[in-house]
Parts: C-alpha cells; structure tokens; sequence
C-alpha cells in the first residue's frame, strides 16, 4: 500500500509563484493546493486538512503576517513556512515568534525550497509523535495513580482493621462492644480537623487515637474488672497502663504509631495538672493527648463499664462541659462545635453487631477519600 501523500496549501497572490511551487513540490511527493488571498486561504484550511501551508507574507488585502497567527492557533498540527521578496531580518524574527517553521525569500532556490519544507514537515512529525507520548505517558500516570490510589486504599483500610483488632485485644476484658476503640478515633479525628489539623494529620490521628489504652493488657483482671472502687494500691497499679502502653508503641518508625505513644502516654493528663502519670498541666500536655482525653472521657460516660451503668447521651455532654477544669478550653471549643457528628458518631458505632457492616463501609469511604 501506498504512503498517504502529505498535502500542501500554497498561497500567494501571484499565480506565475503557485505553479512554480506546485510543479516542484506535486506529483509523487506532495498533493498541492492553491490560494491566491488570506480569505481563500482559510476557506480551504477549514474544509481540508494541510501538513503544511507555504504563505506570501506580501497580498493585497490581509497579509501573510497578520494571517499567520489565525492558523498556528486554528490549525496548530499545521507548520508554517513563510515567503516574502523582502530579506528583511526584522519580518523574519516576526514570523519566528508567530511559530513559522521556516522563512524563506523570492527569488526562491528551488532546491532549498524543497529542503526547507522537508525539514518543516519532519519537524511536524517529531512534534505530533511527542505530543502523543506524552499524552499517552500521562494517560499512563493516571491510570497508575489511580491504581496506585485504590492500592493504598486497601492498605489503609486493613492497616485501620489490624490497628483496632491489637487495640481490642488490649480492651477486649473491659469493652462489652469493642465500639469504644473506633469511636474514640472518629470523635478524636473530628475534634482534630476542627482544630485546622491537615488531612494527613487527621487521618494519623484516626489510626492513633485507638491504641490509647494498649497499655491496659498488663492490667491484671482483678483491678481492670473490679466492680467497686479501687484502693489506692491498685489505682497506682491501673495508673501504669499509660506508660507501659508508651513503652509498647515507642521506636516505631511509622508517624502514627508515634503519635499514638504520645497520646498513650498523656491522655490521662488534665489541663489543670491533677492527671497522671507526670502531672502535666495547661500546654505541657502535648495537644493530641489533650484532644484524646476528650474523646475518652465522652465516650466513657456514655459507656458500660464494669464499675458503672452509661449515662444519658445530654448527660454526658453536660459533664464534659463542666469539666473545663480537666480539659483545654480550645479542643472543649471544638468538640461541641462538631457535637453534631461526634452525636453521629456514636449512633453509628453504638452496638458491635448492629455496626459491623456500618463500620466496613465508613472505612472504605475514609479510605478512598
């Protein structure tokens, strides 16, 4: 089969210039066409396509000059090479600018004419072939960013299943649910990205906040199930978990699990310094553990606990607000300004059974964000 002859538009008010052109350029090389005025020009341009337009800078009427820029934006696949009796260096640097691919001047040497159009074209060619790479590269880059992007998704999602299924572990003697984990992620992440915590901040806080109390596995039995109060000997004991659950996570090289020894460490601590295990106070307490504290406290009251029947939802968030004492006023400012999804939150995490499937699907929706 035959190569496709590539086809030009000649155009030039002088008809003697077309056909010397034409008869260089037509026959098995190129198929060629003529305009004698700009007007022409373009009716031609818009009902063919051309590889190549050979333009008199010089007509009456529109010039080559004025009609160059209309094509390179109409018809930018199009190359462009000029033609003027005038060896004007000026003119020359214009039509360059304007994007012409050669400049060439009458009398014209036939020879280079030749050559200057087999070299506009080859050019053309390289450019179009680029284009297509680096659309097709890109095209490539998102596909793979997509994939790569539904792969982390994943990874998110079972990293976030394994994280709650350790933290349970630590929990599992005293939560009835095993909810408590998850809800204290979720309000702990919401009170964080009120606070103006980036997106990345938040979602290491969702993946922190649940392994709070690990610590809590060296907890024996009878003190973590103990239905009454604790002495004093065994509240020191039950006091120890933030620091044993600290030495677990600590010299990980994993951002979150680094966050998560600070707020297994501090989330015991209170604003006005009465908390454990160091008595920090005020914003000594590293603010994830100040935020935690929070979210803990909430979602104990509203809880079963082996020492305790759960309060009323309003119940709970009265005591929180009374607490001002205990808590950092900013992060008390933004739990209640996100009351309505920490009250989401809770519904939708009340019961382990009624929110399994409820929980898959809120994950994948976090993953995927």
């Amino acid at each position: 089969m035959a190569a496709r002859r590539e086809k030009i538009l000649i155009v030039d008010d002088e008809q003697s210039i077309r056909g010397l052109l034409r008869q260089v350029l037509a026959g098995t090389r190129y198929r060629c066409e003529e305009a004698g005025n700009a007007e022409e020009a373009v009716k031609k341009l818009e009902k063919n396509s051309f590889s190549l337009v050979l333009l008199d800078i010089k007509m009456p009427g529109r010039s080559g000059l004025d009609l160059l820029p209309e094509i390179k934006s109409s018809f930018p696949d199009t190359a462009v090479i000029m033609a003027t009796a005038v060896g004007d260096t000026d003119v020359a640097v214009q039509c360059m600018k304007h994007g012409a691919y050669d400049f060439i001047t009458k009398p014209f040497i036939l020879d280079d004419v030749v050559i200057s159009v087999e070299r506009a074209l080859e050019k053309r060619r390289l450019e179009i072939e680029n284009r297509a790479y680096r659309e097709h590269l890109e095209q490539m880059v998102e596909e793979r960013t997509l994939a790569l992007r539904e792969a982390m998704g994943k990874i998110k999602l079972a990293s976030l299943d394994t994280i709650h299924r350790l933290a349970r572990a630590a929990e599992y003697r005293d939560d009835d649910t095993g909810s408590h984990i998850e809800r204290i992620g979720r309000y702990s992440a919401a009170i964080a990205r009120q606070m103006g915590w980036k997106d990345g901040e938040v979602e290491d806080m969702l993946y922190a906040a649940p392994m709070h109390d690990v610590g809590k596995i060296a907890v024996p039995d009878r003190i973590l199930l103990k239905t009454g109060s604790l002495d004093a000997d065994e509240w020191e004991i039950m006091k120890t978990h933030t620091i044993i659950g600290a030495e677990i996570l600590q010299g990980s090289d994993a951002k979150f699990i680094q966050l998560a020894e600070v707020i297994a460490l501090t989330h015991h601590e209170k604003w006005d310094g009465g908390g454990y295990p160091r008595g920090l106070r005020a914003r000594e307490i590293p603010l994830e553990g100040r935020i935690v504290a929070v979210a803990d406290v909430f979602d104990a009251l509203t809880s079963v606990r082996p020492y305790k029947e759960p309060f009323s939802l309003g119940e709970s968030l009265d005591i929180v607000r009374e607490g001002e004492g205990h808590f950092d006023p900013e992060v008390l400012d933004a739990f209640f300004a996100v009351e309505d999804e920490i009250r989401s939150i809770r519904e939708w995490y009340k019961d382990e059974e009624e929110s399994r499937l409820r929980r898959m699907v809120a994950e994948l929706q976090y993953a995927n964000r």
